[in-house]
């Protein structure tokens, strides 16, 4: 699919609505090694497009999965304290409210490097991940977690079954923050339905999108999250493919997402489906994301103007944190090495490289400790609770600033 092919993702309808348009921007994990000669980035179009037949929100060029999630994914789970306490907590949660046992078999889609297995496998569950990721499955197996070293898609539930134990129980398919990623969707939710039996239960966290445009968090969007859900669109995905969604909830992490519990038979709606469904009819979604441009303009203007004044003030800045949505945030709001001279960050693949597009350099976080800039600019601003505290108590004195929702200094 090109950016002219305004075809909808899902129900192949025409006539897509253009909603918001980031422009031209790299991959946001095509992070480039420092030091050698400038290589040339391929830059691709980043638009949010809207169907009026299904509902879903998408991006309107489709990159395909194996070229945004190949050799050069350097996102890892495992590389965040917060992460790892709030998938520990989510396994003994779905333990309980599923009534698992041990020996039970969970199985995880885009595994990553196995930190959200590893909290069930501790709890005496049996765990199989799926991840096409090498730098990821590499971590995983070496932590002895089994993974099946491939994309899910057309075909992956056969391999996937031929890998599991005679007489395994599957009581969870796990798809944390994957929903968004596959190239094909109707492919992937079609091998989820034969990989689940009568009691399996589907869950899957994604961004909502109804947080998403509440808190102007365009930098959720590129071009790796191809699709942008509310509980009304993925319950109508969910259906094409003869899944159920039984119960729902919304959680904090990444700046607001949504779990949804899905089966293969119907068994009516919970209080929480109903209350997140009526949250979302009193929110004009696809309105707010029409003029979200010019509320990001206004912030852009302002960051800059800050970033400026405090270069010519003889102030130093340096970002913290380069997750992928910094990339989005850093190309579009044009934030250059001069004005953020380095990020600091404890991801070990993305240390000692440049962040796409801009290429500002990448370094350890205890720069922040080492150097004492006067200003930390926190790029992963929905960790802002957890990670301020933590730089406090490591010695750090400096002021912080947020850049989203909205421009904020705190002392």
């Amino acid at each position: 699919m090109t950016s002219h092919e305004l075809v909808c993702q899902v129900c192949e309808s025409s006539g897509l609505e253009r909603l918001l348009d980031l422009g031209n921007q790299p991959l946001c994990n095509d992070f480039l090694p420092a030091g050698n000669a400038p290589e040339p980035q391929t830059y691709y179009p980043l638009c949010v497009c809207y169907c009026h037949h299904c509902a879903l929100v998408q991006l309107d060029y489709v990159i395909p999965t194996e070229f945004s999630f190949g050799d050069q994914y350097t996102y890892l789970t495992g590389s965040s304290a917060s992460l790892i306490e709030y998938y520990s907590q989510l396994a003994r949660r779905l333990t309980d409210k599923f009534g698992l046992r041990p020996g039970d078999t969970v199985i995880e889609i885009g595994s990553n490097d196995g930190t959200f297995l590893k909290a069930f496998r501790s709890l005496g569950m049996e765990v199989l991940g799926i991840e096409g990721a090498s730098k990821s499955w590499e971590i995983s197996e070496a932590d002895g977690i089994q993974v099946v070293r491939q994309f899910f898609g057309l075909g992956s539930a056969s391999t996937i079954k031929e890998r599991l134990r005679p007489g395994s129980k599957v009581r969870l398919v796990l798809a944390m923050n994957v929903l968004a990623h596959t190239d094909n969707i109707n492919e992937f939710l079609a091998e989820v339905g034969n990989l689940m039996e009568p009691d399996t239960v589907f869950v899957s966290q994604s961004h909502w999108l109804a947080a998403l445009v509440q808190e102007f968090e365009f930098d959720t969007i590129y071009h790796e999250h191809l699709r942008y859900y509310t509980l009304k669109s993925l319950t109508r995905l969910f259906l094409r493919h003869g899944l159920h969604v039984e119960d729902a909830e919304l959680v904090d992490f990444y700046g607001g997402s949504i779990l949804v519990y899905a089966r293969r038979s119907a068994s009516g709606e919970s209080e929480g489906v109903k209350s997140i469904l009526a949250e979302e009819a009193k929110i004009n979604i696809i309105e707010s994301l029409r003029n979200m441009k010019q509320v990001l303009l206004n912030n852009r203007a302002r960051l800059l103007s800050l970033l400026v004044d405090l270069r010519n003030a003889g102030k130093r800045v340096i970002g913290i944190g380069a997750p992928m949505k910094a990339s989005t945030l850093l190309n579009f709001y044009g934030v250059t090495p001069d004005l953020l001279g380095s990020i600091g960050e404890v991801n070990q693949l993305k240390i000692g490289t440049l962040v796409p597009g801009v290429r500002i350099p990448v370094v350890h976080e205890d720069v922040l400790f080492e150097e004492h800039p006067d200003y930390a600019l926190i790029l992963s601003w929905n960790m802002a609770d957890f990670l301020m505290p933590k730089f406090r108590s490591r010695g750090y004195q400096g002021k912080f600033i947020l850049p989203v929702p909205q421009v904020e200094v705190i002392e």
